[in-house]
């Protein structure tokens, strides 16, 4: 599972924590618990639900969940464990490394405007997956995805059937193993033939930037970095922008940025997001018409993460943040 001290969203340490646990030893070797909870809410009393990301018509719902609570490992700079404290979702996969139970799940929106309870989207594998997010009306996939000793970005496509084809990696030139270098946050065109994402690799402006790759004749180009004013000294991550939309939004070190469009980089000075009701935001997706944002809140007392919503104001500011459940 992803997680990162330093920032309010999933990130997974190359390097991994291996809390071996005998109390916990027989749900280890179980992929998934058929007696798991029914009515489980997308934000949950205990465990972490985190990364969402939005679809364009605002119908799914996507997020990273685990049984594990990352609140005081947050607060603690790493130095408390993770508490496995969460309830159980159909189908979850189960470990005692906290950093490797994480399953990407998704909620449908009900007619009445609530979200129905959220499934497993079933390409998870054994190890943690995380950040994804959708084209092609929910039938092309992309998202972090660990093998047990590296993460990497991976994309999959959804069967006639509605099951998922196997997941597929877009190439070595979108993910860098070399020593210290990570991948996440991936982010499609509508498309699907532009990758933007994060990465600490070299060449960079300091800490993680962006970069952006563009697929042609079935291969990914050499990636480049988005350059300034997005990318700074600090680190950027999460990169967001709609094909109906002339705003860019990402997460940087003055928390969730934005700033108008001018391609793939501004075309003028990007300004910081003020969500009332949520000091630190993070992970924004919007909506195609652009008048609602999802995002996770880091609660500054506790250290958990809650996903929430913001609608647009007649202003141009975005609204009160709200719990999606």
């Amino acid at each position: 599972m992803p997680f990162e001290a330093s920032r309010s969203r999933f990130r997974i340490p190359a390097w991994g924590i291996c809390l071996v646990c005998l109390a916990l030893a027989f749900l280890a070797a179980c992929k998934g618990n058929p007696g798991a909870s029914s009515g489980i809410p997308i934000n949950t009393e205990a465990g972490l639900s985190d990364s969402p990301f939005i679809s364009g018509d605002g119908q799914r719902l996507y997020f990273t969940y685990s049984r594990y609570d990352f609140g005081q490992w947050f607060l603690s700079g790493g130095a408390q464990p993770p508490v496995l404290s969460g309830p159980d979702r159909q189908g979850l996969h189960h470990s005692t490394n906290p950093f490797d139970e994480s399953d990407i799940y998704v909620a449908t929106r009900n007619p009445d405007g609530t979200w129905s309870e959220a499934v497993n989207l079933g390409l998870n594998g054994a190890y943690g997956d995380s950040g994804g997010m959708e084209i092609n009306a929910g039938n092309t996939f992309v998202w972090l995805q660990g093998n047990g000793t590296a993460r990497n970005i991976v994309m999959a496509n959804r069967n006639p059937g509605g099951t998922w084809a196997p997941a597929f990696d877009p190439g070595p030139g979108i993910n860098d193993h070399s020593a210290g270098a990570l991948q996440d946050s991936p982010k499609l065109s509508a498309d699907g033939r532009t990758l933007w994402f994060t990465s600490d690799r070299p060449a960079g402006h300091g800490g993680k930037d962006i970069w952006f790759s563009s697929s042609s004749g079935g291969s990914w180009s050499t990636p480049a970095n988005v350059g300034a004013p997005v990318n700074t000294a600090g680190d950027e991550d999460r990169f967001w922008f709609s094909p109906g939309s002339p705003d860019l939004y990402w997460n940087g070190p003055a928390g969730i940025m934005h700033c108008f469009s001018g391609g793939s980089t501004c075309s003028g000075t990007p300004d910081a997001v003020t969500i009332p009701g949520c000091s630190l935001p993070s992970s924004v997706s919007v909506t195609d018409d652009g008048q609602r944002m999802y995002f996770a809140c880091r609660v500054p007392e506790t250290g958990r993460m809650k996903i929430m919503f913001s609608v647009m104001q007649d202003s141009g500011s975005w609204g009160v943040a709200h719990l999606v459940d």
